[in-house]
């Protein structure tokens, strides 16, 4: 079966058929055959997933567009409101593409763009189509980058090479992969990772690393501020606390690095904020599950889970307020804008007794005593072992797990990837174990908290029993499945593997 050979060209500015035409021989020529307009509003998510996809989300006059720029395929589809998710395009052509891409995060202005798609055939001396040509271009006031997908026809393989050969020769560059695509013009802002990989060295203090570490977490944390205030999206919170999570996880693990007290006290700060958006987050994790729960149990109970989540949106918009009413106080501000000074400032936190320990030495020792105390939990664990021990090899993995990526610039990629992805193996089991158990507990305490009488409080009693009931059946299973991981992170191969890592 005959496969057309296809390749993808970025170039910054307009396509210019007379300078490709240079690397091309005497009589050969361009035919436009089609050309297709755009303009709009680009629209990504805060992190940057359809760009990543190699996408452009378009809000256009007549509705929503969906444009892949390194194939010149653009989709569209009426939509007469405004939309923000994936969802609210009900399941349409780009509705169902955005969905692939993000259900949770909201697709946000990202700046007015313009466009055009044009077919091209390029012809041989002979008048005869040797290759096509689709000519994708994005602009922005001056700014315009250019895409060129070329597919050859049967037969024509040595001018299909030809054609990529002047192409390249046209300062036009070879596009590999979708993350090429970051530079489309008005598509996203400051590229933004809610995991950033901090390059280290081994040979600096370990106190420069950890400060390094925390500066990155906490801006990250405050990118996310603005999100949260707006509640553009539940991930702007879910991503906040979670860098600031890992600023309380540095303090925690790298002991001596900082002297005692001046820890304390910064954990107390960054407890007492966070405390704050426990409920907003608790809550988001129930509305975000709704629709499992009702998978869970028989339908006939339906009606107490319509009451439970009726009462979990009006108290989400009270710890909404609540934690908008946080990020709006200027002695939030003033303490998140103390906290990054402390961190820049080379005397900003007193140092403790390890701090000017090589950092590599101190990743070695911390890393190899961390998986040490796991494979020892991890041994105990049985059928009969108490939950509790289960709880504890879980919070065991997570500082495992916060380690190795905040010292993976120190290893090799080969080295210390398996390790991470053979450990999230064993998490996501031990996740799935800690989400049935605190699911199990929190519904029972909300019917506590919440006595409801008559026949709503029926039929909230019954939904919450029985999903309780079927939350227990898969705490079991994951926890069966937590006894079957064990051996894949905890043997002798992996423990050697630990102790052969060592820092580049």
């Amino acid at each position: 079966m005959f496969a057309p050979r296809k390749t993808c060209f970025r170039l910054t500015g307009a396509f210019k058929p007379s300078s490709v035409l240079k690397g091309l021989p005497k009589g050969s020529g361009f035919k436009e055959d089609s050309l297709e307009t755009f303009e709009g509003v680009a629209r990504d998510t805060f992190d940057g997933l359809a760009r990543r996809a190699g996408k452009v989300p378009l809000r256009t006059k007549e509705g929503v567009a969906l444009i892949e720029p390194a194939t010149g395929v653009m989709l569209e589809q009426a939509c007469l409101s405004d939309w923000k998710f994936a969802a609210d395009l009900k399941g349409g052509d780009v509705g169902v593409q955005l969905s692939e891409i993000s259900e949770l995060r909201a697709f946000l202005p990202a700046g007015n763009l313009a466009g055009e798609i044009k077919r091209i055939s390029l012809l041989d001396e002979l008048e005869k189509t040797v290759s096509r040509l689709t000519v994708t271009s994005l602009k922005r006031g001056r700014e315009r980058i250019t895409w060129i997908s070329t597919e050859a026809l049967r037969g024509y393989d040595a001018e299909q090479r030809r054609l990529e050969k002047a192409l390249e020769a046209a300062d036009c560059e070879r596009v590999t992969k979708s993350s090429d695509l970051l530079p489309a013009p008005g598509v996203g802002a400051k590229p933004y990772a809610s995991k950033p990989t901090v390059p280290l060295s081994a040979c600096d203090p370990v106190i420069k690393s950890e400060s390094a570490l925390i500066r990155v977490f906490l801006k990250t944390a405050r990118r996310n501020e603005e999100g949260a205030r707006e509640d553009w999206d539940t991930e702007f919170i879910h991503d906040y606390r979670v860098s600031l999570r890992r600023v309380r996880s540095l303090l925690s693990l790298f002991k001596g690095v900082y002297a005692e007290e001046a820890v304390a006290e910064l954990k107390r700060v960054l407890g007492d904020i966070m405390k704050q958006t426990n409920r907003l987050r608790d809550l988001d994790v129930y509305l975000l599950g709704r629709a499992e729960y009702y998978e869970l149990v028989p339908e006939s109970v339906h009606a107490g889970l319509d009451v439970m989540f009726n009462a979990i949106e009006k108290q989400r918009g009270e710890a909404f307020e609540g934690v908008r009413s946080l990020f709006n106080s200027p002695d939030y501000d003033k303490r998140l804008r103390g906290l990054q000074r402390k961190f820049r400032a080379d005397d900003g936190i007193p140092k403790g007794p390890a701090a000017d320990e090589p950092t590599g030495r101190f990743a070695l020792k911390l890393i190899r005593k961390k998986y040490a105390k796991v494979a020892r939990i991890g041994a105990r664990i049985n059928k009969q072992t108490p939950d509790e021990t289960v709880h504890e090899l879980r919070l065991e993995c997570k500082k495992t797990r916060y380690l190795l990526e905040f010292f993976a610039p120190l290893f090799k990629t080969a080295d210390i990837k398996p390790l991470i992805k053979s450990l999230k193996g064993l998490q996501d089991a031990l996740g799935w174990f800690n989400d049935c158990s605190v699911q199990r507990e929190s519904l029972a305490t909300f019917v506590e908290r919440h006595p409801t009488r008559g026949q709503k409080g029926l039929r909230l009693a019954e939904s919450v029993g029985a999903l309780v009931a079927t939350l227990y059946q898969r705490q079991l299973a994951a926890r069966r499945q937590v006894e079957s991981r064990i051996d894949l992170f905890v043997n002798d191969q992996t423990r050697a593997d630990f102790e052969r890592l060592k820092t580049i």
